[in-house]
């Protein structure tokens, strides 16, 4: 009987059956925990970076935001480990994508979000405090549009008219009251190119394309009196009717100095422009970008002579981010005489200004400011001899030499209205690289000699700062 039992082996494959449905079972759990904590970490992952977008999109790098997110999603926060650290992003490529975020550097326009999850795991109780890791980083954008004109003298008169009249080859008079008109109107970009098109007979077949035509002078007036209707002041029918230089091409691309990397459907948002820009943009493009030209070559001596220049970085959605610098002058007068190691240079400039972006911040209710330095001369003077050789042998400055602060809204982007901005009189004066003493004394005297002119009415060197467009950019991950 025992020895039957002994050769009985029917029984002998379930003890290894248990043990292979054990193992498997096991094998199951573990292969499950692996998934379930690849999602998890991928779902923290997502958590992270939906962390780093709101807190740059709101600018709001508090943990009481980050823990609502969390409780948004339908995760407990006390389950999580959260460091927000707000700082600078600067996409330089001369840099290396980890050193492009500064922690605690203003101003702040990126985040970075460490997310530790709590584990909770019964297999792994003891392996480690923290479930998964992840870390993301985003930042923002902010970009302007602006641009800068200047004057020599402003008089409330009608000389800014009789430029005008000059540029377009008007006989007629144009008025302070025609001025201003022009000056306060603003016309669609998209409608304004709509009614050029038909009146130009343009079938451009791409952007690129229509922004390289040319038309006549007279046709972008006529279009710009199509497109505002009845809204078009008296003085721009009468402009594009009798401008003595109608027929005078112009290229499209100069007129509106459009960003090249535009489209037409951004266009179509509803960009507009100043009409007063627009008309003297196109009177200044029928010139090759100049009131006057004269070039007078001999042995001995050649003159350039360019008086005037439209609004710089005029573009209607040209980007400038901080640091963006546009400059501008109403006279370039270049003069060379004699030859050779004899040959002297003298550069002048009138009624220069220049403006440079300090800051530009958005608020999370959508408000914006745009700080910007900005610096104006009557006239600036340079002689350099020997062909450059020798440098510069004696400039002069008759500005303050000062920067003054000027902040733009979104009110003066919905009005079309400039700051109106000026540095003073005063003299700055280099001789051969070195300051002269006598700078000191001039800049008072002429401190005073500015003070009784602006009491007297009239004021020197004036510049017109334009805020075209804000941007303040949509939130986006760098790491």
């Amino acid at each position: 009987m025992i020895a039957r039992f002994i050769r009985d082996t029917s029984g002998a494959a379930a003890p290894l059956m248990a043990s292979g449905i054990a193992a498997g079972a096991l094998l199951l759990v573990l292969t499950l925990t692996q998934i379930l904590d690849h999602l998890h970490k991928r779902e923290l992952q997502a958590t992270a970076d939906l962390i780093a977008l709101i807190a740059v999109r709101d600018q709001d790098y508090s943990l009481t935001r980050a823990r609502a997110v969390l409780s948004d999603q339908g995760f407990d926060p006390d389950r999580f480990d959260i460091v927000v650290e707000p700082g600078l992003y600067q996409p330089a490529p001369e840099r290396e994508p980890h050193e492009r975020f500064r922690p605690r550097i203003e101003p702040y326009n990126a985040a970075h979000v460490e997310l530790r999850s709590v584990n909770t795991s019964r297999i792994r109780a003891g392996d480690r405090q923290w479930r998964a890791r992840a870390e993301a980083t985003a930042a923002r954008q902010d970009m302007v549009s602006f641009a800068i004109a200047s004057r020599l003298v402003r008089l409330e008169g009608g000389y800014s008219g009789a430029v005008l009249a000059a540029l377009t080859g008007y006989s007629g008079q144009i008025t302070v009251m025609d001025y201003r008109a022009l000056a306060d109107a603003r016309i669609s970009v998209p409608g304004f190119l709509d009614a050029l098109a038909l009146e130009a007979g343009l079938t451009a077949a791409s952007y690129d394309t229509l922004l390289d035509s040319r038309v006549r002078l007279g046709e972008a007036l006529s279009a710009a009196v199509t497109a505002m209707g009845s809204d078009a002041p008296a003085i721009l029918d009468v402009l594009s009717r009798h401008s003595s230089h109608a027929g005078r091409q112009v290229r499209i691309g100069d007129i509106l100095s459009l960003d090249p990397a535009m489209t037409l459907a951004s266009l179509a948002s509803g960009a507009d422009i100043g009409l007063a820009d627009l008309v003297m943009a196109s009177a200044l493009a029928a010139q090759g970008g100049r009131q006057v030209s004269l070039a007078v070559n001999a042995p001995l001596a050649s003159i350039d002579l360019g008086v005037g220049q439209p609004p710089q970085s005029a573009s209607v959605y040209g980007a400038g981010l901080e640091g963006a610098v546009a400059h501008t002058r109403q006279l370039g007068l270049d003069v060379s005489v004699g030859a050779g190691l004899g040959r002297l240079s003298v550069q002048i400039e009138n009624a220069t200004a220049s403006a440079r972006l300090v800051s530009l911040t958005c608020h999370p209710d959508g408000r914006a400011e745009a700080r910007f330095a900005v610096q104006t001369s009557p006239a600036k003077a340079r002689i350099t001899g020997a062909l450059g050789l020798l440098g510069s042998l004696l400039r002069v400055d008759l500005s303050s030499g000062r920067e003054v602060e000027a902040v733009l809204t979104h009110e003066h982007v919905e009005s079309g209205r400039p700051e109106v901005i000026r540095s003073g009189l005063g003299a700055q004066i280099n001789l051969l690289g070195l300051g002269l003493p006598l700078s000191g004394a001039l800049n008072s005297s002429l401190g005073v000699v500015d003070t009784l002119l602006t009491d007297l009415g009239l004021t020197i060197a004036e510049s017109e700062l334009y805020l075209r467009d804000v941007r303040c950019g949509r939130p986006f991950l760098v790491g």
